[in-house]
């Protein structure tokens, strides 16, 4: 019976061209480990099933050198496609090998995660480089002053140094989310058949560390129904695209400002208004970001209100969301990075910027604390009153006296000190406790983040290997 138009064309011609697309290599390493674990079975100990198993592993291993064909009216999927591929070179017998103790439910699900996991390592590899880059531009800022806000107002000074660490700082933990979703995915489904397993002895062992996974997944119906994993990767990614959109918030803000300028390339002009400058790069990279998190609930309300049992909604059916999430977070970073590297902090407007503020505050009261023995709360109000008074003289905090503090009842407090109070530098490097952004508080800093990027590229480059040599044993197995 052919299929209904509607059903071939909104489902298994979609689903068809994204396999063929992203999940045939994956498809033929799972055939390939699961043939060998087969080709151990007693009822494959002949020479004559040795025989077809080896030239069906080979014609296998040859199949990963062509594209999967074209889609055959009566062809629901890839996995019927390969099949039909390999009965026209070698029979229906030699491929019957293939279908003992294997469902398209436990197939499809190590597909699916074979998938995620080359995701994830992308995804890794990218905010690596990103947080590489968020410490090179500190190191080279590690004296810029930059005012932070504290609810959409002048907060206090920082530097630059200080704000992108502790954005490398979110990625980090990201990152860390990161290599433990692939951990806790990298479980084999294979051998778990429909749902119950198989009575054939299957070494699931074996065809787990085939595909490079840590082992298989204990329990079989866990095997073929369980998402959660599926939510944890787009979880992970979700983090990282929120985290990045407020990153991009503040750098937008900033080349409104004239702090941050980007370069030429990755601004774009205006048809009418010749002064132009719009941060373009940035404004899609946001956009992006934005996508990421929408195809995170694809994925997410694909699980949602369903039984505990194989199914679509979460097998074919979000597939393509999580390579969606994948392209846009992927796009976003891409961007944000080419913003980081090819973009700079104006230093000069930045001070300009921080003298004209009130944000020393904290650090004049802090002052009439040490040098004058005042309690806090009160040197608190007394500054308040001060900045009170000379905003009404339109004057800044920075161009307050020693006789506008005595004014107010105040004490005497050195000229010396008080300009030392009010210097948004000097604010800065009284800051020089664990976490601070004085200049050797933040050499240390970014000392050790550097370190954790490296060891952070060394899990990623281990899981790297473990997978490539799995592909090498298994072409060879």
């Amino acid at each position: 019976m052919p299929w209904h138009p509607s059903y071939r064309g909104r489902v298994l011609e979609p689903d068809y061209l994204f396999a063929s697309r992203h999940l045939l290599p994956h498809f033929l390493h799972a055939l390939c480990a699961h043939l060998t674990a087969v080709g151990r079975l007693p009822v494959a100990a002949g020479d004559g099933a040795q025989a077809e198993i080896g030239a069906l592993h080979r014609a296998l291993v040859a199949l990963e050198r062509a594209p999967l064909p074209a889609q055959e009216p009566d062809v629901p999927d890839a996995y019927f496609a390969i099949q039909r591929e390999l009965e026209a070179n070698l029979g229906p017998h030699t491929v019957s090998w293939l279908r003992i103790g294997l469902s398209r439910n436990d197939l499809d699900m190590t597909v699916y995660k074979m998938r995620a996991r080359e995701l994830l390592l992308a995804t890794g590899e990218q905010l690596l480089a990103l947080r590489r880059a968020l410490l090179d531009k500190a190191a080279a800022h590690v004296d810029t002053v930059l005012i932070a806000q504290t609810h959409h107002q002048p907060g206090q000074p920082t530097t630059v140094a200080h704000y992108l660490a502790a954005v490398e700082a979110l990625l980090a933990r990201d990152t860390e989310r990161l290599l433990g979703a692939y951990g806790r995915l990298n479980r084999c489904p294979l051998g778990a058949a429909a749902l119950a397993g198989s009575s054939h002895p299957l070494d699931r062992e074996l065809t787990a560390s085939l595909l490079g996974f840590e082992g298989p997944v204990e329990n079989t119906y866990d095997a073929v129904a369980s998402s959660d994993w599926e939510a944890e990767v787009v979880s992970v990614s979700q983090s990282a695209a929120l985290n990045l959109s407020r990153f991009v918030c503040d750098l937008l803000s900033w080349t409104a400002a004239g702090w941050f300028r980007l370069p030429d390339g990755l601004v774009q002009g205006s048809s009418i208004m010749p002064q132009k400058r719009n941060p373009v790069a940035l404004e899609h990279a946001r956009t992006r970001f934005s996508r990421a998190l929408g195809a995170a609930q694809m994925v997410l309300y694909s699980s949602h209100n369903i039984p505990y049992a194989d199914l679509n909604d979460f097998g074919p059916d979000v597939q393509g969301a999580l390579q969606m999430q994948y392209v846009q977070l992927s796009g976003g970073v891409d961007l944000l990075l080419a913003c980081l590297q090819g973009g700079d902090f104006d230093a000069g407007r930045l001070a300009a910027a921080a003298a004209v503020t009130d944000t020393t505050a904290t650090e004049l009261a802090d002052e009439l604390v040490r040098s004058a023995g005042m309690a806090f709360p009160d040197a608190h109000a007394l500054v308040a009153t001060l900045i009170v008074r000379l905003q009404e003289t339109g004057r800044a905090l920075a161009q307050a006296s020693v006789s506008d503090v005595r004014a107010l009842g105040g004490p005497e407090i050195a000229p010396e000190a008080l300009a030392s109070a009010l210097d948004p530098a000097a604010f800065v490097r009284r800051r020089a406790g664990l976490g601070g952004p004085a200049p050797e508080a933040m050499v240390s800093q970014l000392a050790g983040s550097r370190q954790r990027v490296e060891r952070d590229a060394g899990s990623l480059e281990g899981r790297k290997r473990e997978l490539s040599g799995a592909r090498d044993t298994l072409r060879a197995s």
